[in-house]
C-alpha cells in the first residue's frame, strides 16, 4: 500500500468520526439533548455542531480524494 492511500485511508476514518460525534451531540434532537443530559455528557452548541459537521465532511471528501489520486 502507497502511503498516500493510508493516510488518504486514515483521512476517511477521521471526517466519519467527526460526522459521527457532531450527530451524537446533536443540540438540534431533543432525544439527544436528553439523553445526553441523562447520562453526563455534553451537547454541542450550534456553531460548534454546524462546523464540526463541515469540517468531518471536507476532511471526508480530502480523503476520498487521496485515495483517488493514489489508486491512479
Amino acid at each position: 500500500m502507497k502511503s498516500g492511500m493510508i493516510r488518504g485511508i486514515l483521512f476517511i476514518a477521521v471526517g466519519l468520526f467527526m460526522i459521527y460525534w457532531a450527530q451524537t451531540h446533536s443540540p438540534r434532537d431533543l432525544g439527544n439533548v436528553v439523553g445526553n443530559a441523562i447520562s453526563g455528557s455534553y451537547t454541542m452548541s450550534e456553531p460548534w455542531y454546524y462546523a464540526c459537521l463541515g469540517l468531518g465532511i471536507l476532511v471526508g471528501v480530502v480523503g476520498v480524494l487521496r485515495t483517488y489520486k493514489s489508486m491512479k
